[in-house]
């Protein structure tokens, strides 16, 4: 009479069939040609990049050595050849553990593979990490699914065609979140604004104006003029109106009115008023500052600014420059600013 008991939850023929030699040389494979791009082609990353890879590295290498003394354990206790039921059970949940570490190993090589990928592409600019989270959540799942199909025989399908009910009312609870993860996603794809860049969300009389720091699964993160931080959920972002005021989209305009008397030369306040602004830092150069006559009256004439500068950011830090420069420049040349003029007729 055969009294083997086989293991009860891990089926050791499976575990067999799936754990060979040749699925950790590809991850090794992998591993060491992530590692070559790193040192090769990513050698003028900046700092924080550099310890970014640096520490997924180094987690990869731990995965590495757990799942190395799993996968030694198991071969070596393999060549045991011993029908001990006690041992086929260690040999059987040892191979699982060699697996999951292998699946492990394989989603955060693929990860740093990616993430190498989208420094290349975007060497000087940031870009956000949500890409690389759904990446690696989708593969994450996608080999959790292999896992419980191949070696336990979960057939995930029919689990989820009888749960309609039950994601009904999962969708219903994440019905918030789910849209801000894919309105996420879309923005991803439709760009709009990256990281880096200062933009204008404009909702149902609702306004938020900053720099995007920072573009997560859930919302988008803006840094004010104030350094304050601003979160806008991305459903709500894309279902707004976006205006981005980079530079690399059109030139940044900026105005000042200048009202002076009627009188004033307007050869000279125009050489003046330009002449101020040119040497301002942030200013672009080209095209220079102009000025145009905007507004005339019975008493005075405005005179307009105009000048491009290179920082949305920086607008009022440049106009208060402006400003100091502009006024006691004219004042110098004999100009006063015109006051508002005020007649009374009497009746």
């Amino acid at each position: 009479m055969n009294n083997k008991v086989n293991p009860l939850w891990v089926p050791i023929e499976k575990i067999e069939l799936f754990l060979q030699i040749e699925p950790l040389l590809l991850m090794i494979g992998l591993f060491f040609g992530a590692w070559v791009i790193s040192r090769i082609f990513l050698r003028k990353l900046s700092k924080e990049r550099q310890r970014t890879l640096q520490t997924l590295f180094k987690n990869l290498a731990y995965h590495f050595l757990v799942g190395g003394l799993l996968f030694s354990t198991y071969f070596l206790l393999q060549q045991l050849n011993c029908k001990n039921t006690l041992l086929e059970r260690i040999l059987a949940y040892i191979g699982l553990g060699a697996i999951l570490s292998g699946a492990i190993i394989f989603v955060k090589v693929w990860r740093i593979l990616v993430l190498e990928y989208l420094y290349l592409s975007h060497m000087k600019v940031a870009f956000p990490v949500l890409l690389v989270n759904l990446f690696t959540l989708l593969l994450s799942i996608t080999l959790g699914g292999w896992i419980c199909a191949e070696i336990f025989n979960i057939r995930l399908t029919p689990i989820l065609a009888t749960s309609a009910i039950f994601s009904l009312v999962l969708g219903l609870a994440l019905q918030d979140t789910l849209g801000n993860l894919f309105a996420g996603v879309a923005l991803q794809f439709d760009k709009p604004y990256e990281i880096g860049d200062w933009i204008e969300v404009q909702s149902n009389g609702q306004k938020w104006i900053g720099q995007v720091s920072e573009i997560t699964w859930r919302a988008t993160v803006l840094l004010g003029f104030t350094e304050e931080a601003i979160t806008v959920p991305n459903r709500m972002v894309g279902q707004s109106e976006i205006s981005n005021f980079a530079t690399k989209y059109r030139p940044i305009i900026r105005t000042q009115i200048y009202r002076l008397p009627l009188a004033s030369s307007v050869s000279q306040v125009k050489e003046l008023l330009s002449l101020s602004a040119q040497d301002v830092p942030g200013v672009q150069k080209n095209p220079p500052p102009f000025v145009l006559i905007s507004e005339t009256t019975e008493s005075w004439v405005a005179f307009k600014l105009v000048y491009y500068i290179e920082n949305y950011g920086d607008q009022f830090l440049i106009a208060d420059r402006i400003f100091s420069k502009a006024i006691p420049s004219l004042q110098k040349a004999g100009y006063e600013l015109a006051g508002q003029t005020v007649r009374l007729f009497k009746t």
